[in-house]
């Protein structure tokens, strides 16, 4: 398969994910109750419960995660090209300081989600 058709497939395949990922945290949110209901059994949708809901989500999330760097990784040269023409000789600093920040910035995030 050429360049074309794997960025299509990669296109067509993040937006069905990210099409189901904003849909499931949409209800996870707003419409799938949390805790308890009456009798001790898990809240549940579409006869399934709240907790395996969530567990799609997250299977879904790290797909996503998979999808985009595979995206980059087929775009790369536009993303040398396009960085060599707004930062100058200085681009490969760029990226790096980029790639530096925003990974500790998701950590961050990770962990002050996990409290």
């Amino acid at each position: 398969m050429d360049k074309n058709r794997w960025l299509y497939l990669t296109g067509a395949l993040l937006y069905v994910n990210f099409t189901a990922l904003l849909i499931l945290g949409l209800l996870l949110k707003f419409a799938i109750p949390t805790g308890r209901l009456a009798g001790g059994s898990p809240p549940r949708f579409l006869g399934v419960a709240r907790h395996s809901w969530a567990d799609v989500h997250g299977t879904l999330g790290i797909l996503f995660v998979v999808l985009v760097g595979i995206h980059i990784a087929l775009n790369w040269t536009w993303v040398v090209n396009s960085s060599k023409r707004y930062f100058q000789d200085k681009w490969a600093k760029a990226l790096l300081i980029l790639s530096a920040v925003w990974v500790p910035v998701i950590f961050v995030g990770w962990i002050v989600s996990r409290f």
